[in-house]
C-alpha cells in the first residue's frame, strides 16, 4: 500500500509549480510593451495535451517533439491586434526542430533569438527551449512596429531567464 505524501512535501511541491509557472508567465511582456497597446483578456496558458484546445490539428508537431507548456497573450491598440505565443518544449533540440517545421521554406536570420523567420504578418523565434511566435492578421507600420517590440522584450527576457544561475 503507498504511503500518502507528507504534507509539508506536497506544499513544497506545490510551491515549486507555483514559482515555474509564474516565471513562465513572466516572459509575456507587460501591458505597457509595446507604448499605447493594452492586453486583451488574461494570459492564457497550456501545457502537455491541453495544446490541442489552442491549436487542434497543429499540436501534434509541438508534442512530438517534446512540448511542455504554451502562454498566450493578445494585445491591442484602436482594430490593431497582435497575438504572442511562447512555446516552452523540453530542451533545444525539441524547439530547434519545431522551429524548422514551422519555417520550412522560409528565410531565417539572427534578428530575434538564435534563428528567426520575419514576414509582414508574423515573427517566428528561437531560443534555448522556447519557440516564439508574434503574429497579426493586419498589416503596416503600425502592427510591425508592435511585434518588434514585443519580440526584443521577449527575447530580452528569455536571455535573462536561460542564463540565471538556478
Amino acid at each position: 500500500m503507498k504511503r500518502p505524501m507528507p504534507l509539508p512535501l506536497l506544499w513544497a511541491l506545490a510551491l515549486l509549480l507555483a514559482v515555474a509557472r509564474n516565471s513562465f508567465a513572466s516572459l509575456i511582456p507587460p501591458e505597457t510593451t509595446p507604448a499605447g497597446w493594452q492586453q486583451k483578456g488574461q494570459e492564457q496558458q497550456f501545457s502537455g495535451a491541453e495544446l490541442y484546445r489552442h491549436i487542434d490539428g497543429g499540436a501534434e508537431l509541438y508534442i512530438q517533439f517534446g512540448f511542455e507548456r504554451l502562454a498566450v497573450q493578445d494585445y491591442i491598440k484602436e482594430t490593431h491586434e497582435v497575438r504572442v505565443e511562447i512555446y516552452k518544449m523540453n530542451d533545444p533540440a525539441g524547439a530547434n526542430a519545431v522551429f524548422a517545421e514551422i519555417t520550412r521554406g522560409m528565410s531565417t536570420q539572427a534578428v530575434y533569438g538564435t534563428v528567426c523567420a520575419l514576414d509582414d504578418y508574423q515573427i517566428l523565434f528561437q531560443r534555448g527551449a522556447y519557440c516564439v511566435s508574434v503574429t497579426t492578421y493586419e498589416t503596416g507600420t503600425e502592427t510591425l512596429a508592435a511585434m518588434a517590440a514585443l519580440a526584443v522584450k521577449i527575447d530580452a527576457a528569455l536571455i535573462d531567464t536561460l542564463t540565471k544561475k538556478p
